[in-house]
């Protein structure tokens, strides 16, 4: 029995961690999108690819269109073309913009650390230096308060240090500071304020002493450099005002403090033996000690490169004691703590790895950097404003139009200009004439000079000053006889050809048709007779009916385009009957007759 219950608990819990496992399984399934945990980064990836796949598949297809669009348009008039130019140009910018989104969507999702354009590789931030220069006491034995003395003994020794940088931006960072320096000074009946030799003597301190004290001192320090938050927005207004841009600064002033200790062991000896100075009277303090210190210092460096700076520095160091010298003294009105005063000439070195820029943070030029970025952001945002601005609402955006005051109505073509078939200067939907030929002169409406009226523009007329009411060929020059007499019988002008059993006028003869037209508008009394032809090829019934569908496409032409009165123009098919030339394009044609009814 025991047995059989055993056994029960033992698959029971079998089964219950199956359950467990297959249930996980499928809650990594729900939260992955349907796979398990160990399968969730393949098929992610296998996603990714396909997507890309299917990207480069839309684009490519997306190309082959636009060719068939091309191809196809070539069929179109020049003012359709133009006419879908501009949607397509607003097309282009649409997708260009969704994939700029797309890119950046896909860019802050695969990375949180995105940078702006002025951020392409990070600047130095660190730097190491080494100073040194003179130390001096501001204590109690001393021969004089700030610039110390040579005799009897000099007070102006020697100090030396370490110092590490680390910027946290152009203008703040935080400094450590270590460093050695040996302090010494002196009091006899020669201290050269009275007040002080009396008081020292009032105190007890009769005979010549002097002090020396090794001073081992560190610090952690604000650093502040000045030059980079104060002077940086006048240098470049200067600059920007006078139209150049702004130099590299190569100077630059900065101020530390902090807090840090002084280790230090002061000896005091009488100036004449140079012997230990043993007074009954005072109790010298001459034992190893540890104070608190606090830098303040002040001091400029230049800039020699991309890895090094050369300066300077002055230092104040204010001690928790009056230790300094060995001698406690409350000195009335003045500070009873001791100081000492660092004088340093200093040599940094500007650290960094391949991957940071060159250039150390402290010497950029923080408020132009901030300036041009916004400078930056307001071009394009000025940009941005042309991108969707249309201003003379001719359907292209100020950014691409080159013209921002075209006409309402107008129809312009991609980049904003109105359209001029012909260019001859005057738009189409003001020209009259809306194909003149190349380099012709012509008038506010577009329509070609014609000084002697002749109905030939100057350019095409080989008889300038043709007499009023004179009959001319299609070159101006005068025809004997006047209109309607038998000798201008037959007198033929330009044939309209056409395509192999087409009747559709081409574009080529509408030059052709337009002369025609002002022909037949200025000789108001005079008929035309429209004669079709057809090649050799095909029935005499099909090539007769043929024919005069063509005569009567340049009659519709004519009436339709120009106004011409339809009864003064006959159509007339010949068919094959009158085959001119062995060439089939040249017997296909329309030939255009001066007519007497």
């Amino acid at each position: 029995m025991k047995v059989k219950t055993i056994f029960t608990a033992f698959l029971s819990i079998i089964l219950v961690n199956s359950v467990s496992a297959q249930t996980q399984e499928e809650i990594n399934k729900l939260l992955n999108g349907g796979s398990s945990s160990n399968e969730t980064t393949e098929i992610q990836e296998e996603k990714v690819a396909k997507e890309k796949k299917a990207k480069e598949a839309a684009i490519k297809e997306e190309k082959v269109k636009s060719a068939k669009v091309v191809q196809t348009d070539k069929t179109k008039s020049e003012k359709e073309v133009k006419e879908e130019v501009k949607p397509s140009v607003a097309q282009q910018a649409i997708k260009t913009s969704s994939v700029s989104a797309s890119s950046s969507n896909a860019s802050s999702g695969s990375s949180s650390r995105s940078r702006s354009s002025i951020d392409v590789k990070p600047y130095r931030t660190w730097s190491v230096g080494l100073y040194g220069g003179l130390a001096h006491p501001l204590t109690d034995i001393r021969y004089k308060d700030w610039f110390g003395t040579l005799d009897p003994v000099n007070e102006n020794q020697w100090s030396g240090g370490i110092k590490v940088t680390k910027m946290f931006d152009a203008a703040f960072g935080v400094q450590f500071r270590g460093s050695y320096n040996v302090l010494q000074g002196a009091f006899d009946s020669l201290v050269v304020h009275k007040e002080d030799r009396e008081y020292l003597e009032n105190a007890g301190l009769t005979e010549g002493v002097y002090f020396r004290n090794n001073v081992i001192s560190s610090s952690l320090n604000f650093y502040w450099n000045i030059s980079n938050t104060v002077f940086g927005t006048n240098r470049y207004i200067k600059s920007k005002a006078a139209g150049k841009s702004q130099k590299p600064r190569k100077f630059s002033m900065f101020m530390f403090t902090g807090l840090g200790g002084s280790w230090f062991d002061p000896h005091v000896m009488f100036l004449e033996n140079r012997a230990p100075v043993d007074l009954a009277n005072i109790d010298f303090k001459l034992d190893k000690t540890f104070e608190i210190t606090v830098p303040m210092g002040f001091g400029a460096k230049f800039n020699l490169g991309k890895s090094t700076d050369l300066g300077f520095e002055y230092v104040i160091n204010y001690v928790f004691t009056d230790k300094l010298d060995g001698f406690v003294y409350n000195h009335p009105g003045r500070i009873k703590n001791d100081l000492y005063t660092n004088l340093n000439m200093t040599l940094e070195f500007k650290l960094g790895g391949k991957k940071q820029s060159k250039d150390h943070i402290e010497w950029i030029q923080p408020v132009s950097k901030v300036y041009d970025e916004l400078a930056r952001l307001d071009d394009m945002e000025r940009k941005l404003k042309k991108l969707t601005t249309d201003e003379d609402e001719d359907g292209v955006s100020d950014y691409f139009d080159t013209d921002t005051e075209t006409e309402p109505g107008m129809v312009v073509d991609g980049s904003g200009k109105a359209l001029d078939s012909d260019n001859d200067g005057v738009p189409d939907q003001k020209d009259l004439e809306p194909f003149s030929d190349k380099n012709a002169e012509v008038d506010e409406f577009g329509i070609s000079l014609d000084d002697d009226m002749d109905g030939v523009p100057n350019h095409k007329d080989l008889e300038e000053n043709t007499k009023k009411d004179a009959f001319v060929n299609f070159q101006g020059v005068s025809i004997d006889g006047k209109v309607g007499s038998g000798n201008s019988r037959g007198l033929s002008l330009p044939s309209i050809f056409f395509d192999t059993d087409q009747i559709h006028i081409k574009r080529d003869y509408e030059e052709e048709l337009f002369m025609i037209a002002k022909d037949m508008l200025r000789l108001e009394d005079v008929n035309f007779l429209l004669t079709g032809h057809c090649d050799e090829r095909g029935s005499d019934d099909y090539n007769m009916e043929l024919g005069q569908r063509r005569a009567d496409a340049v009659k519709d032409y004519l009436v339709e385009n120009y106004g011409i009165d339809p009864n003064r123009i006959e159509t007339l098919s010949k068919g094959k009957s009158e085959i001119n030339s062995p060439r089939f394009n040249i017997n296909r044609r329309v030939d255009v007759l001066i007519h007497e009814k």
